[in-house]
């Protein structure tokens, strides 16, 4: 039988965080959905993955 995992075994795992080497501060990856509109008039949606810190924040948040 499998030994029962605790609340606090799960809380004292370590987390995986990913520090950007401009300014040191943690990595959030996130989801942006890109609206792109085709020859034929319809939108198509383009989804990217990128991974936001502070020192592009205002390129993808404006």
């Amino acid at each position: 039988m499998a030994k029962r995992q605790s609340f606090a075994d799960k809380a004292s795992k370590k987390k995986h965080v990913v520090n950007c080497q401009v300014c040191g501060s943690p990595i959030t990856p996130t989801a942006f959905i890109l609206p792109l509109n085709t020859d034929a008039g319809s939108v198509k949606y383009k989804r990217s993955i990128v991974g936001i810190c502070k020192c592009n924040h205002k390129k993808y948040y404006g």
